[in-house]
Formats: C-alpha cells, sequence, structure tokens
C-alpha cells in the first residue's frame, strides 16, 4: 500500500551564490540500522537497540544486517524535530515510519495497522528547496521512500539516503515515493563526503583538508578552489623539431640548469615532474583536477608531441580555460599548434589540381571525440532510436569532408623574431596559429545538420562559423557532460544525473551556454555524488593509476620535487600525458564484462597493472626516495608520518583514520580484520612501520580503489 509522500523536487543546479539554509548543528544521538530477510524478501529498519540484539539472535531464520546505517535524533535534541512513527501491518508483515500527522491519524483509524510509538526523531523536509538539489535544512540530508506493493514479492518499503541507490530500485518494480523525511548528519558522515569530494575534485585527501571541508562545507570549499591562483608550467623556449647533435645530457656533477639538454628539451620529463609536483602540493586541486579531465577529453599525446615546450604550453592552456566556456575552449585547442601537429590541422591545405584532398584528421576527431560522439544523443546522454530501433549517427562523412575544408589554411605561429611570410611554416607548438588564405578551400562546405558555410569566407570566419555550428548542436551538453561525470564522480551516470548536468550546460541559469565553473559545479554539487554512503553496487569508478599515485602521495601530505612520480604511471599504463592515442588510454563506454557496468578505468586495469599498483605502493612507502643528482634545484619527497604514527599504538584507532582517509569510510569488516591482524604483527615500538602497513595494504584491497 502507498501512504501519502513527500513532494519529489526536481533537482537543479546548486548555484553557489544562493543563500544556503541555515546548518544543522546537533550530533545525532541515535543510529538507525537496516536488516533483511533474504527468505521472506523483507527489509526492516529500527534505531531501537534491543530489535537490534534480537534481529542478530535470529539469523538462523534469515535476518542479516544490509550494512546500511542511518543517523537520527533523539527526543528533545531539537526543537524543530518531529517524532517519527512507527506502524506494523501483520497481513502483510511489513513495518511503515511517518513523521506526518495526518499519516498517523489515519492508520490510527485504520484496521489491520499496529501502533508502535515513537521509533526516533527527524526533521521536516524544506517547503521552498532554494536551488538546492537536497530538500533538507543544511546539516542533514533526506530519507527517500520506495514502496513493493506485493506485485513483485512481499509488500515492503525500503529507505534510502544514497540517491543513486534509491533510484535503482524503481528497476525492481519498486514505487519510488519521495522525502519520507530528513536526517541528521553525524561529524563522521560529514568527514566521509568530504573525503569523497576531495577524492572526486582534487588529487586527493589530506588529513588535514579533511578536517578543512568537514568545517566549511562543499561550497566553500568550491568557492576557494574557484578563487585560488591557477598553478602554470615553467614556460620553456622553442625547440626544434629535430634535435641538434649539439643537444645531450651531461652527468658531471654538479650539474647545471642545462646540462641534461636532451632530457629536458626532448622528452615530457620537465612537464610530467611539474604535473605531479602541482597535483600533489598544490593549492588549486580543483582547477588541476578539471584540466587532467580535460586532456583526456580534448588529447593529445607524446607519441606526436614529444617536445615540453609545446606540451606544457597545451596543458597550460587547459588549466587556464578550465572554468571558462566551453565553446572559448574549442576554439583555444583548435587552434593551439599542438594540436594542430598531433591531428594534422596545422599546415592542412585546400584540394589540390593533383587530386589531394585536404586532411580530415581534425575534423572526424573534434567531432567523434570533442564534441558529439559517434550517434545522436537525449539529453539524459541516452542513445536517440530511428525507426528501426537501432541508434542515429550523429553526423556524416560529407559532413567530415565538410569540416576538413574548414580547416584548411592554418599554419604554424611565426617564431619569435622571424618576420612573418605568406608560406606554411615549420613545426612550433606552443602560441596560436595562424591563417593563410592562399591555402584555405572557399567553396562551400557541409556542416552539422543541414548547415552550410557559404562560398567565400575567409579562414577565421570559416573556422569560427563552424565551430559555432558544432557548439550548438544538441549532442554537445549530454556528451560533454556525461564525460564530466564519468572523471570526476561515476563511471555509469544515472540518465537523470547527465540530464540535470545537461540543463546546466545548456543554461547555467543565466542564459549562459557552455559554461564550465557552473558544469562542475552542477557535478560535484549533485545529489548523485554527495552523501555520507553510497551502496549502489554500479556507482563509483576505479582510481586511474595517476589518481592512486597522488592519492597516496597527498594522503602523506608529501612535499615533492615531482622527481619520485613522473613516470611511475607508465608500469601501470598511464603514463602522464603519453595516451596511446586520440581515444585516450581507455575508452569511456569500457564494459566490466563479468558486471555489465561500465567502467571506463577498468579498460588499463589486469593482472600486470594490478600488480604494478602494488609493487609501486611497495617502493614508495617501504623503499628509499634520495635526492635526486640529475635535476638541478632538486629538494627530494618528504612524507608527514604523523597523522598516523601518533595513534599507530591503537590499530583500531590508525584502521579508523586509514578508512576514513584511504577507503572513504567502506573499509569491510572482513578486509579490516585481515588489516588489522597484519598491522598488529608489527611491534608498537615501530609506529612507522604500523603505519606503513597499514597504508600499503590499503593499496591491495579493492575497496580502496574505488572511489565510491
Amino acid at each position: 500500500m502507498r501512504i501519502s509522500s513527500a513532494a519529489f523536487a526536481i533537482f537543479g543546479v546548486a548555484a553557489l551564490q544562493t543563500v544556503a539554509p541555515v546548518a544543522y548543528a546537533a550530533e545525532p544521538a541515535a543510529t538507525i540500522v537496516e536488516f533483511f530477510n533474504a527468505p521472506f524478501n523483507k527489509y526492516f529498519i529500527t534505531a531501537t537497540p534491543s530489535d537490534w540484539a534480537l534481529l542478530d539472535q535470529y539469523a538462523s531464520i534469515g535476518w542479516k544486517r544490509t550494512g546500511v546505517t542511518f543517523s537520527a535524533l533523539t527526543q528533545g535534541q531539537d526543537s524543530n524535530a518531529k517524532p517519527v512513527y512507527r506502524f506494523f501491518a501483520p497481513g502483510v508483515a511489513s513495518h511503515f515510519f511517518t513523521l506526518s500527522e495526518a499519516d498517523r491519524t489515519l492508520l490510527l483509524n485504520t484496521p489491520g495497522f499496529i501502533y508502535e510509538g515513537i521509533a526516533w526523531y527527524a526533521l521536516e523536509p524544506l517547503q521552498t528547496l532554494i536551488a538546492t538539489n537536497n530538500p533538507c535544512v543544511g546539516g542533514s540530508t533526506a530519507l527517500y521512500r520506495s514502496f513493493n506493493n506485493g506485485g513483485n514479492g512481499p509488500a515492503n518499503h525500503r529507505y534510502f539516503e544514497d540517491f543513486s541507490f534509491y533510484q535503482s530500485y524503481a528497476a525492481k518494480g519498486y514505487t519510488l515515493e519521495g522525502v519520507s523525511m530528513c536526517l541528521p548528519l553525524s561529524t563522521a558522515e560529514k568527514r566521509l563526503d568530504a573525503t569523497r569530494l576531495l577524492k572526486q575534485a582534487s588529487f586527493g585527501p589530506t588529513p588535514a583538508e579533511i578536517d578543512r571541508v568537514t568545517t566549511i562545507g562543499t561550497n566553500g570549499w568550491l568557492t576557494e578552489q574557484f578563487a585560488a591562483n591557477a598553478s602554470r608550467y615553467t614556460p620553456r623556449a622553442y625547440t626544434p623539431q629535430t634535435r641538434p647533435d649539439s643537444c645531450v645530457n651531461d652527468t658531471t656533477q654538479p650539474i647545471t640548469p642545462t646540462s641534461y639538454c636532451q632530457r629536458d628539451n626532448y622528452t615530457l620529463f620537465p612537464t610530467q615532474l611539474e604535473f605531479y609536483k602541482q597535483a600533489i602540493t598544490g593549492n588549486d586541486q580543483l582547477r588541476q583536477r578539471v584540466a587532467w579531465a580535460l586532456s583526456q577529453f580534448f588529447v593529445i599525446s607524446v607519441t606526436d608531441v614529444n617536445l615540453s615546450y609545446g606540451m606544457g604550453d597545451y596543458q597550460q592552456m587547459l588549466r587556464d580555460n578550465a572554468f571558462g566556456n566551453f565553446r572559448t575552449l574549442l576554439e583555444k585547442v583548435s587552434l593551439h599548434p599542438a594540436m594542430g601537429r598531433f591531428l594534422d590541422m596545422a599546415n592542412n591545405r585546400k584540394a589540390t589540381t593533383t587530386g589531394a584532398s585536404p586532411n580530415e584528421n581534425y575534423a572526424r576527431e573534434i567531432l567523434q571525440l570533442f564534441s558529439q560522439g559517434v550517434n545522436l544523443l537525449n539529453d539524459d546522454g541516452t542513445d536517440k532510436k530511428g525507426p528501426d530501433g537501432l541508434p542515429i549517427e550523429a553526423y556524416t562523412q560529407d559532413e567530415i569532408k565538410g569540416f576538413a575544408k574548414v580547416f584548411t589554411g592554418w599554419t604554424y605561429p611565426t617564431l619569435a623574431g622571424s618576420t612573418p611570410t605568406a608560406g606554411l611554416n615549420g613545426s612550433n607548438l606552443a602560441g596560436t596559429m595562424e591563417t593563410r588564405e592562399t591555402y584555405h578551400d572557399v567553396g562551400t562546405k557541409d556542416l552539422l545538420g543541414s548547415a552550410v558555410a557559404p562560398a567565400g569566407t575567409s579562414t577565421f570566419a570559416d573556422m569560427t562559423g563552424a565551430l559555432d555550428n558544432i557548439f550548438g548542436y544538441a549532442n554537445v551538453p549530454p556528451f560533454f557532460s556525461k564525460f564530466m561525470i564519468q572523471k570526476l564522480v561515476t563511471g555509469q551516470p544515472s540518465p537523470g544525473y547527465v540530464q540535470r548536468v545537461t540543463n546546466v550546460f545548456k543554461n547555467n541559469g543565466s542564459g549562459v551556454r557552455g559554461d564550465l565553473k557552473a558544469v562542475v559545479i552542477a557535478i560535484l554539487t549533485d545529489v548523485e555524488a554527495r552523501g555520507a554512503a553510497k551502496y549502489e553496487p554500479s556507482y563509483g569508478h576505479l582510481n586511474e593509476p595517476v589518481l592512486m599515485i597522488t592519492n597516496l602521495a597527498r594522503a602523506l601530505s608529501a612535499k615533492t620535487d615531482g622527481y619520485a612520480f613522473y613516470n611511475s604511471g607508465g608500469a601501470m599504463a598511464q603514463g602522464v600525458f603519453s595516451a596511446p592515442s586520440v581515444f585516450n588510454y581507455y575508452p569511456p563506454d569500457y564494459v566490466i564484462a563479468s558486471a555489465g557496468v561500465i567502467g571506463p578505468e577498468f579498460g588499463i586495469f589486469n593482472s600486470t597493472t594490478a600488480l604494478s599498483r602494488i609493487n609501486y605502493a611497495q617502493s614508495t612507502l617501504y623503499g628509499s626516495i634520495g635526492i635526486s643528482t640529475a635535476l638541478y634545484g632538486a629538494t627530494g619527497t618528504q612524507f608527514d608520518w604523523t597523522p598516523y604514527t601518533s595513534i599507530a599504538s591503537d590499530s583500531n584507532a590508525l584502521l579508523n583514520r586509514i578508512n576514513e582517509v584511504m577507503f572513504s569510510g567502506k573499509l569491510t569488516a572482513s578486509t579490516r580484520a585481515a588489516m588489522k591482524t597484519a598491522i598488529d604483527a608489527v611491534p608498537v615500538s615501530d609506529p612507522t612501520g604500523r603505519a606503513r602497513a597499514a597504508l600499503y595494504l590499503s593499496i591491495a584491497a579493492p575497496e580502496a580503489q574505488v572511489v565510491r
């Protein structure tokens, strides 16, 4: 049966400029524990310790704890809290909980219901949502209710704080009844959500940053991050594409800034070094993390761009535009000479009388990978289908040819100090490409959606018109939004999640399309991103190797010059800026065959790379990281073990901290027990050894490798 339910909100973006509700401050004194009886297919929640003890004794007849718990209030903790009434329906052997006085009055007068008293105290949902995903006062969270009316097993309600998990029950035949009440978040729950935010939006939590985010909240942290100055790659001088014979490595000590000419100019070493140094120690964590995601959307690679001055300039461009507008970024990507070299747009020419046609590489990839995807999409990221039930292609070969003609007449930037000529320039990978009208196709060109670029248009005007055509196309918002959700939050986002972020891409609330800052806010403040615990099995994503490396370093609040890390991802199939092709390290639609779940990062996870992760953790935590004599100005890498060694004598306290920092609170009882045995085998007189063991085992544990 279905009792009245709270009005269900259609969630929108949580604007940081909006005044948030007053935060709820009281620490909840009650815990609600969920039980499940498999033989009877029944869920039951209770905040009564005597119920817990009784049901624990009834394990023999099927009652077991699910591991799901909620916090609640007791009488008198908060003047705004209301009693939650508990009823039992013997006819269907199911309980019902409500804080509605109307429900209580109805059920007290309805045959077949037994009133069992007050279960706990909770808060009413806000009547006005004030542009927030959570329809509850700050510091509390929604408890959603679903109902199985008996058509798919016995009549039963199940309650959820995890919105993703709640939504998944529609497919199980349950009716989604919306918000039933608001429950307070304990300090521990707030800390776990802070840890999850830092795993999603930074290169890993530090113990101190968890404290900070817990204090200032998600919006406060985001506001600080948007205001932080961007970390900068060192600008490097132009280097000719072919290495001069005089540019070699001189290992003679003491070294100078120019000792390693070949390494520092003809490999990505300096850029990779700075990437890790800044990712681990930089204050602009969100900007760097978003730029890292963008580098896997707008891919260039060492396969064709192996000079640090060019790669650093391109990656800095991504950082500088990470919170700007997608249309602006698309143009900067298109006109960057490193991309021009990587996908053959630089020095691309119109058709010749000998039959040579414009190169189609960039035309194809800007559509397939940088904006549209292969198939037409609905706003929720699902494929549009034709009358035959099959996906509809997003573009045609004629359109690729049209864009290839658009992207003619561009050449590398003129070298500083040189006089521009009418001809095509040789390779120069930093700056902005230049037009050469002589080489531009001035005929008509097919664009997306039957649009046509008119004849006689200049190189630059053709470019801007074509990019406007791409940017305005319906596929861009869901295609890009889904990709960014996958990179930051979860590999298989729900259609609703994609839809909500897509809506923000289309309109940031002020009529602006493509506002990347608003998109990032929407992703990270969405109801499916936030919360103390996530239980939906397909939720989350594997920590890609780079993030595993930085997470471990930041867990130890490392200070580093980057040398210890710059090439550490190679053995795990993810060297920084070294994707094997324009298709990135792994495809965004990679499916884990055994689970039928989309998990992009699992595309490079196998027995070899899994062992490489563990070997990396062993060498980092137990090995010696010295100061390199091959790096000018080297300072080495230092770890701060204090947050762990200070409590290492108590293995339970140590595991509690490790559970928070490395596991986001999802350390299972069996893994915890195994880790405790190993930690306790290390003498209490060796606190660093005990801390090392705890962190090393966390890298080996699957629960810590999947961000949930």
